[in-house]
């Protein structure tokens, strides 16, 4: 485990001062100061210099600042490994938000179950809240293994660029999400003259839902609305204002006040795991059981 001495250096280093960073911590200067001080006594290094207004890393200090983060998480990791194998079993965590409700996965679970029961150590699932903010996903996509181990989501077959490994399942039906005001609501399915005079709204970019483009915009009496992303918020306005919303039949019960309605087209959305692009044997592990179930491919884009 990590020198739980760094912490006092890292404190010191963010805030420039052994007093702000002692109050931080919730411990006196004079004890923060005695552990910078023993630590570079130990390690024959100087990584502040002091003044009168604070304190300044030295080269040798940002040198360690550097790499200490890392060395934390790493250990954080470690421990929390740790913790899991005491609990009788070890736990994939899988991330889970309502546009990502990992559906699938969990219908999935009673075939996968015994497998998993007879993995060495035994295997659990444990749902961790995933955000829907854009930045939040995309953050926690590019720290896959760290707070979440695997994420159950919709993906482009072609221009996937995400750092992490995918492994198909299956596919969504790609169907229109009509507001339940509109006069539409009641249709078990929808033409693409059905929709002459509506609003549609619809992603930007993206290989699926730009082949959905093009086919609606053989109707010209449809008037496209560019999203720049899927968002909680969109789905209240088109409840609101009666629009439609292109949506993905996953989210059949998303919002009360949207029915999803199958389209005349056959255009389907992939979805499956995602997972880190170097995961640990038990990730590995699980990912190959799903994948002996569902029939999928993993592929590292």
């Amino acid at each position: 485990m990590y020198d739980r001495r760094l912490d006092a250096i890292l404190a010191a280093a963010q805030l420039g001062s052994f007093s702000q960073a002692a109050a931080q911590l919730h411990i006196s200067t004079p004890a923060l100061i005695k552990q910078v001080n023993g630590f570079e006594q130990e390690h024959r290094l100087t990584l502040f210099h002091r003044t009168r207004s604070g304190v300044t890393l030295t080269d040798a200090g940002r040198s360690l600042v550097a790499d200490a983060a890392d060395i934390i998480e790493e250990s954080d990791r470690a421990l929390r490994h740790a913790r899991r194998l005491e609990g009788g079993g070890v736990s994939i965590r899988v991330g889970v938000s309502l546009l990502r409700p990992a559906t699938a996965l969990l219908d999935l679970w009673p075939r996968l179950a015994p497998a998993m029961a007879a993995h060495h150590p035994p295997i659990r699932l444990e749902l961790v809240p995933l955000s829907d903010a854009p930045d939040g996903f995309l953050y926690e996509l590019g720290r896959l293994g760290d707070n979440v181990d695997v994420v159950v989501t919709g993906f482009s077959r072609d221009d996937w660029t995400n750092p992490c490994q995918t492994l198909q399942m299956a596919t969504y039906q790609l169907c229109m999400g009509v507001p339940l005001t509109n006069p539409l609501a009641n249709r078990a399915r929808l033409t693409i003259d059905d929709l002459s005079g509506q609003r549609v709204h619809l992603p930007q970019f993206g290989g699926v839902m730009e082949e959905a483009r093009k086919y609606l915009t053989r109707n010209t009496d449809i008037e496209l609305v560019n999203l720049e992303r899927y968002e909680f918020d969109v789905f209240n306005e088109c409840a609101q204002s009666g629009d439609l919303l292109l949506a993905k039949s996953i989210w059949s019960n998303f919002h009360p006040s949207i029915r999803l309605i199958p389209m005349d087209w056959d255009i389907t959305v992939p979805y499956g795991l995602l997972y880190s692009q170097h995961p640990t044997p038990l990730v590995r592990d699980f990912v190959a059981a799903v994948a002996e179930l569902t029939g999928g491919v993993p592929r590292n884009p």
